[in-house]
């Protein structure tokens, strides 16, 4: 083994630390934005319904996402004490941990420890979803925990031999996935096991009792849902959503030219998406890297499943990075595996990698510097001292990669942890300070006091920000619903024009129309 390879087991106890506390690390800040106070309000109309089986938002049928996420949701909320953006957040932080737990375990059993522990560092700090997804209450780092273990299950059982379990767990999973997300996991399901039992010779499997349980299990779990959804609303609008759903990625949906600038960009947005994680790829650029991954079982997996899973997004114009989250596992691994091996090939590799890493850290210790300096951040008063910190934590990891050429690996990944931690004490208290959520807050607030407990509907076709919905549903302590008719005192959220002999008690402006709180005499 290369002399570069051996990493020490302080510094990747540190970087755990590091990184494991800069996922919850002001976590609950930041106001609630993007998809997370829709989840939040379709969670909140389950538990006020009492009905766990069918989705709906603002009283009306939701047919576009499965009910799976929003009893993470809820349960997370009842956990925590509420629906408060930390506990909307806290099943995508623990999606993360476990999704870097199970590549530990894969990697410690099946290549060895230090590939398990730095592959298990190595998808948190993935730039898309440490600085980004990371941080949303959204389905996706969810959904890619669930679809990663079902995975796991596959190439695990299949190695030990224990086909009953592989075809019940992976297929017990999926089914998971799909009233997670709905149809993408059948697909990851049949290309997957398809795949990986034709790789290793063993497609007669699919005929055995064993891959029946499976069939079975899967069937049991989703026909039962769709059964007990039935007993409430027709199945057959609930299945065509689901299919349409899928449908808008499509090139039939997006035309060719879509398709070619498609085809060209995706690689290296998921490249980009990757970073700084992703510089390990520079070490698969090999002629040998088919020979080198054969080398080992699970590096093979890895990239066959790679490959089958990512096509169908590759020439699909509609798809976006985090439909492939579940997947950045396995070509961090072969990065990862690629770089164990960096002796076997010329050393540029290295002295590129080294480069831009250095670049990277060196960035962390300068830019500490100008967190004074920033406007926005003038209403924190730890600013200074937060840079003297930073710039010396940055400074520390550059000068051990100046001295310790071996190390910089796990350097980088110091370094990443560090600046996520500088973000979540910079950026996200701005956000909390000046944000377009703000103003939610203060509509919800201003709405609230204005009526009081009478009932309040969503007049017809009535669209307001979702943040604010979510803050008046906090608030009130019931969510909001849609109405169609009129009820005597009651107040609506309507365009003034549907109501022109009335007074507009309060304006809530959003997108390019002005909507009013008026009240039904």
């Amino acid at each position: 083994m290369h002399r570069y390879t051996d990493t020490p087991i302080h510094l990747l106890r540190l970087a755990s630390l590091l990184a494991l506390l800069s996922l919850f690390l002001n976590l609950g800040v930041q106001p609630v934005y993007l998809e997370e106070p829709r989840r939040a309000t379709i969670a909140m109309e389950m538990e006020e319904n009492g009905n766990f089986i069918v989705p709906t938002q603002f009283g009306e049928f939701y047919y576009k996402k499965p009910p799976v996420f929003n009893w993470v949701v809820l349960a997370s909320a009842k956990g925590m004490g509420g629906y408060t953006s930390w506990a909307l957040r806290l099943p995508t932080v623990l999606s993360i941990i476990f999704t870097s737990l199970l590549l530990f375990g894969l990697g410690r059993r099946y290549v060895n420890p230090e590939f398990g522990w730095l592959s298990a560092l190595l998808f948190p700090i993935s730039g898309g979803l440490y600085f980004y997804f990371s941080l949303l209450g959204e389905i996706d780092l969810f959904y890619t925990f669930v679809t990663f273990a079902g995975f796991a299950t596959l190439f695990h059982f299949q190695q030990q031999g224990r086909y009953g379990l592989m075809f019940v767990a992976t297929y017990t999973l999926a089914a998971v996935g799909t009233l997670t997300k709905g149809l993408p996991s059948v697909l990851f399901l049949g290309l997957s096991v398809l795949a990986w039992l034709w790789y290793e010779g063993e497609l007669k499997r699919l005929l055995s009792l064993a891959h029946l349980a499976g069939i079975l299990a899967f069937s049991a779990l989703v026909g039962g849902y769709l059964l007990a959804y039935h007993q409430y609303n027709d199945i057959g609008n609930y299945l065509q959503m689901m299919v349409a759903e899928s449908s808008e990625r499509t090139v039939a949906e997006n035309g060719l030219l879509k398709l070619a600038e498609h085809i060209f960009m995706f690689p290296l947005d998921t490249i980009k998406d990757l970073l700084p994680a992703g510089l390990l790829l520079l070490f698969a650029i090999r002629r040998d890297l088919r020979s080198l991954l054969l080398r080992n079982k699970l590096l093979t997996f890895a990239a066959l499943m790679f490959l089958v899973n990512v096509l169908p997004y590759w020439i699909s114009p509609g798809a976006r990075q985090r439909y492939i989250y579940m997947l950045y596992p396995f070509l961090l691994m072969i990065g990862l595996y690629a770089w164990q091996h960096r002796e076997e090939v010329k050393d540029w590799r290295f002295r590129a990698f080294r480069i831009l890493s250095g670049v990277l850290i060196g960035a962390l210790a300068l830019g500490s510097l100008a967190i004074p300096f920033i406007p926005g951040l003038d209403f924190l008063n730890y600013r200074w001292p937060l840079a003297i910190v930073g710039f010396l934590a940055g400074a520390a990891v550059f000068y051990r990669y100046l001295h310790q050429p071996q190390w910089t690996l796990i350097l980088l990944i110091l370094a990443t942890a560090v600046g996520r931690l500088l973000f979540d004490l910079t950026v996200l208290p701005q956000r909390a300070y000046e944000s377009d959520a703000q103003q939610d807050i203060e509509i919800a607030q201003a709405v609230e006091k204005l009526v009081g407990d009478t009932p309040l509907y969503l007049y017809q076709d009535a669209r307001i920000s979702f943040s604010a919905i979510f803050y008046l549903n906090q608030i009130r302590g019931r969510t909001l619903r849609r109405n169609y008719e009129l009820e005597k005192g009651a107040y609506y959220i309507a365009l003034p024009e549907q109501f022109p002999g009335e007074e507009v008690l309060y304006e809530i402006p959003y997108n390019d129309e002005v909507y009013g709180v008026v009240r039904y005499p």
